[in-house]
């Protein structure tokens, strides 16, 4: 149960760690081309994703 704990915490401060570097480089919406607000929907669309099974996956391993 520890392991879970300490490994929470280091992936949340990862993930917000690297959220905010690369939220800082990133052009304002309405500067985008086409492409890029696909591409940057595409992603944010990803990770949501992978972050709700990766919550999934802890819950499910947290209970059994």
């Amino acid at each position: 149960m520890e392991g879970y704990a300490i490994g929470l915490a280091v992936g949340l401060g990862a993930g917000i760690a690297i959220g905010i570097s690369i939220g800082k480089k990133h052009k304002p919406w309405s500067e985008l081309t086409a492409g890029e607000r696909k591409t940057r929907i595409i992603s944010i669309a990803a990770g949501g994703v992978v972050f709700v099974a990766g919550v999934v996956v802890f819950l499910i391993r947290l209970i059994f």
